[in-house]
């Protein structure tokens, strides 16, 4: 990475940035009000061992980069009111993130030459008729190996033995054959049936329930569990947690992907008693005593943000999501006894610990 100058106040040049490595993944918060007094993050960009962030400054009109905890860059903007995205110090950070440098040469060259090629190719109707036939059997050809490909990937998740077989976390199963349907599956789905986080993950993990998780019992060996207040499968698991063997204690990592979960989230964030406030948030009634808030506590925002964060760049893409002490991923709700099975076997305790 550049060295940069860094000095507060500066009208420093953007710099640019060394970015090669996984992609990274974006929240984006909206531009807020440009006479705020506080700092507030605009965007967050997050992969496994990095957090950036850009923040503006209201009071002094300036845009900072943030590496991790680091200011990496800061420089005073005449912010356009309302319009704070078309500042060309703020797109040509983003557009670093979002377009990296390596990926833009190749793809033009490339569409060049397969336009060119076509254009070279259609040269009379019957031309473009032998074309067009050939892009379609090209097509079905891919769809083919996409579905093959598909139909082994469930053949080996079946019959891997971890899960007994059933349908994919999200998908409406039948409680029964009379019975209305039901969005919660019949069973715990690993996230590729059998994986398991790296250490760097396991990291980002540890460090997000440190700042953010809500630990539902007094003690036991912590396994993490990524849950939203408005999703229908997070409702069905809470009350099997208070269920589940005694040696083992839920860390709530709460989330916001869900209409209406963000302010929830902050007010759980917020709240003196987090335990009461979050099962009040996922029960659906209203918090009383230490577990009431108005999510407006210093920091509840860029939390709630880095949660969100966290999930994406583990690469999660259902709620509830569950992380065991070994590193073992599952998601959905499943029955008590799916859950203690689990826990046995991923949780981390060693042979003959004590219920």
């Amino acid at each position: 990475m550049n060295d940069l100058n860094t000095q507060p106040g500066a009208a420093n040049p953007v710099p640019t940035l060394s970015l090669a490595g996984s992609p990274f993944n974006f929240i984006e918060t909206g531009i807020p009000d440009l006479e705020r007094a506080h700092p507030v993050a605009l965007w967050t960009a997050v992969r496994p061992g990095e957090v950036w962030k850009i923040w503006w400054n209201g009071q002094k009109s300036e845009l900072e980069l943030h590496f991790n905890d680091s200011i990496l860059w800061s420089s005073l903007v005449q912010p356009l009111p309302g319009r704070l995205r078309e500042l060309p110090a703020y797109r040509q950070i983003v557009e670093q993130f979002t377009h990296p440098a390596e990926a833009g040469t190749a793809v033009p060259s490339i569409l060049g030459r397969a336009c060119k090629g076509l254009v070279d190719r259609v040269n009379s109707p019957r031309a473009l008729g032998r074309t067009a036939l050939t892009l379609v059997r090209w097509f079905l050809m891919f769809m083919g190996i996409v579905l093959l490909v598909t139909m082994c990937s469930q053949w080996r998740a079946r019959s891997s033995g971890n899960l007994p077989p059933g349908t994919h976390y999200g998908v409406t199963v039948p409680k029964s054959d009379t019975a209305q349907t039901n969005e919660v599956p019949p069973e715990l789905r690993d996230r590729t049936l059998g994986d398991t986080l790296s250490a760097t993950e396991m990291q980002v993990v540890a460090n997000v329930s440190r700042e953010m998780g809500i630990q539902m019992r007094p003690s036991g060996q912590p396994f993490v569990i990524f849950s939203d207040p408005n999703c229908p499968s997070c409702k069905d698991l809470e009350p099997k947690l208070s269920q589940i063997d005694p040696r083992f204690v839920p860390v709530i990592v709460p989330v916001s992907f869900k209409v209406g979960s963000e302010e929830l989230v902050r007010n759980v964030l917020c709240a003196k008693d987090t335990v009461s406030a979050w099962s009040a948030a996922i029960g659906g009634y209203a918090p009383t005593g230490d577990a009431v808030s108005d999510g407006k506590c210093a920091g509840a925002e860029d939390k709630a943000i880095k949660a969100n964060g966290a999930f994406v760049a583990l690469n999660f893409t259902g709620t509830p999501t569950l992380v065991s002490a070994t590193g073992k991923v599952i998601a959905g709700s499943g029955s008590l006894d799916d859950i203690n099975k689990w826990l046995a076997e991923n949780g981390g305790l060693k042979d003959g610990a004590a219920r």
